[in-house]
């Protein structure tokens, strides 16, 4: 005889087949059938997800607000690698992995044993195109997955516009990938104009031309940067004149007000722009005329636009993150997101749009700000553990310079010493880690050998190896304590990122629009997970290397 529960299974059973059913005959297709016009990501460089609680009273109702208070808002997402660096960040949103597999491990990166650092977009075989030659030789050759965008023009034979726009060229550059339309970065030679490469086209498209001749950061560099509220509004820690952060350039004193056309005439550059608020609002005029220049979302195939801010990198690697300059450019960054998002509900229309906002990696206060709290924090003599590493292989291997760099918690070995001497690479590397690991300051150091036989599962050993590619990484890889930084010119202003530490790896990710459920996640995601949940929404292929998972929770 049929219990209760098992009448209630049986009714629930029939009842979602009906439901399905009736789906079907009214012709209700899958969600995915209907996907997005368009999607816009949004990475703001170098943002921690506690500046969203400790700014919140200060946004408006149409930026951060608008996104957390209508979208999914993911409180513990993770950067589950490290180096955490721009390029690396950059790559793994868009592709779904971690530098492991698609292979920006640095900013700057070693091939092998050339003995030449590489910019990770670095390609002398491309030229400038809006720019000079020399400085349009960016592509994203040394990119080995797929990215969001190549999935795009693959699923719609490239009916997709693709579009990446960013002050720096690796922001604009490894969200596009290698099959994208488009990537757009900020050249400051000169008075400053938005480029590309040969890589993607011949020739700038004259919506963009004609916003170059605007000279629009010329006239923004006329500005004098001030509070935009009431002093008292801002959560300020301690005196804007303070010993932790450092002048930003064209300027004496790291203090507002601040004279922009002052900071252009004294260096000569308009890259100064990119350390102030403007240079987030010229990021923002450029994505409005890539919309309407490009027409993008103005039809049922899904286009990108891949928008990055950098400015509150630049300013906070000098500043440090507790700085009042920094909340006001968040003040001002919020009202570039309503901007922009006015713009999307007008032009692409409101609800037919699906956008993410995340970070690229956080940052950690200024160790000495921290030192002078008594906090555990302090710095890495990068100098001195050179000589110190290199004087220990010496009297095991004999004399020579057999260190070629430590730098992001890497020690990079010579190997044409090591070829030259016949030393077994295992042997050496074993030699550095036992000599690292003297050094109260790290907590682990793994070999390369080590890595790339072992599997590691859980804690800061996993998070290396997801970071590390072993013809792109160092010879011993090493996590210091809790903030503390390399020292590389003896300062102890300004600050850096790089750690697997919850201050580097801890950033904000939001879904918003079309597609999405309103609400918090608190459970632990990854930001593999962004493009994953993006291609469902979409109903396109995951980039070919992805790892991450959709959020289900996330999503309608």
């Amino acid at each position: 005889m049929m219990g209760n529960l098992d009448r209630i299974k049986s009714n629930s059973i029939l009842f979602c087949a009906s439901l399905l059913a009736c789906m079907r005959m009214y012709g209700q297709d899958p969600a995915w059938t209907e996907p997005p016009r368009l999607v816009v990501g949004i990475v703001v460089d170098q943002m921690r997800v506690d500046y969203i609680y400790r700014y919140w009273d200060n946004f408006g109702d149409g930026g951060f607000k608008r996104l957390i208070n209508e979208g999914s808002f993911q409180r513990n997402a993770q950067f589950d690698y490290a180096p955490t660096e721009t390029g690396p960040g950059h790559a793994s949103i868009y592709t779904g992995t971690t530098p492991a597999d698609h292979g920006i491990t640095f900013n700057d990166m070693f091939f092998g044993t050339d003995d030449t650092l590489n910019y990770c977009v670095k390609d002398q075989s491309v030229k400038g195109v809006g720019c000079g030659e020399a400085s349009g030789h960016s592509s994203p050759q040394n990119l080995i997955a797929s990215t969001l965008a190549d999935e795009l023009e693959l699923a719609t034979e490239r009916r997709s516009k693709t579009i990446g726009i960013a002050l720096k060229d690796r922001s604009a550059i490894l969200p596009i990938g290698r099959t994208g339309d488009a990537a757009y970065w900020f050249i400051p030679d000169d008075e400053g104009a938005f480029a590309t490469s040969t890589w993607y086209r011949n020739e700038l498209p004259e919506w963009l031309m004609a916003f170059n001749a605007e000279k629009r950061q010329i006239n923004y560099l006329q500005n004098k940067w001030d509070l935009l509220l009431p002093i008292e509004r801002y959560r300020q820690v301690m005196p804007d004149d303070n010993p932790y952060e450092e002048p930003i350039p064209g300027t004496t004193s790291p203090t507002l007000p601040m004279d922009l056309q002052a900071m252009f005439k004294a260096t000569g550059s308009a890259e100064v722009i990119k350390y102030t608020p403007w240079g987030n609002t010229l990021t923002t005029d450029l994505a409005l005329a890539a919309i309407a220049g490009e027409e993008l979302g103005a039809d049922d195939v899904t286009d990108l636009l891949a928008l990055s801010y950098g400015s509150p990198d630049e300013l906070a690697h000098e500043l440090g993150p507790r700085a009042v300059e920094l909340e006001d450019m968040y003040v001002r960054l919020d009202q570039e997101l309503k901007r922009l998002f006015a713009e999307l509900d007008t032009r692409v229309g409101t609800g037919k749009y699906t956008v993410f906002l995340t970070a690229d990696h956080g940052v950690v206060d200024v160790p000495q700000y921290l030192k002078d709290l008594k906090s555990s924090a302090g710095y890495i003599d990068k100098k001195s553990a050179r000589k110190g590493l290199n004087e220990a292989l010496a009297k095991r291997f004999g004399e020579g310079e057999w260190v070629r760099s430590i730098r992001r918690g890497q020690v990079f070995l010579n190997d044409s010493l090591m070829q030259a001497r016949k030393i077994i690479p295992e042997e050496i590397q074993r030699a550095t880690v036992d000599h690292m690991q003297l050094d109260p300051n790290v907590i682990v150091a793994l070999s390369a050998t080590d890595l790339a036989r072992n599997q590691y599962t859980d804690g800061v050993r996993r998070t290396i190896q997801r970071g590390f590619m072993v013809q792109r990484s160092g010879d011993v890889v090493m996590v210091y304590r809790p903030n503390y930084l390399e020292s590389y010119y003896g300062t102890t202003k300004g600050t850096t990122h790089m750690t697997p530490w919850n201050y580097d790896t801890q950033v904000p990710v939001i879904f918003y629009g079309q597609g999405i459920r309103q609400g918090e996640i608190m459970e632990r995601t990854s930001i593999t997970d962004i493009v994953p949940t993006v291609c469902a929404i979409v109903g396109i292929s995951l980039p070919n290397a992805a790892s991450g998972n959709v959020v289900e929770r996330a999503l309608k």
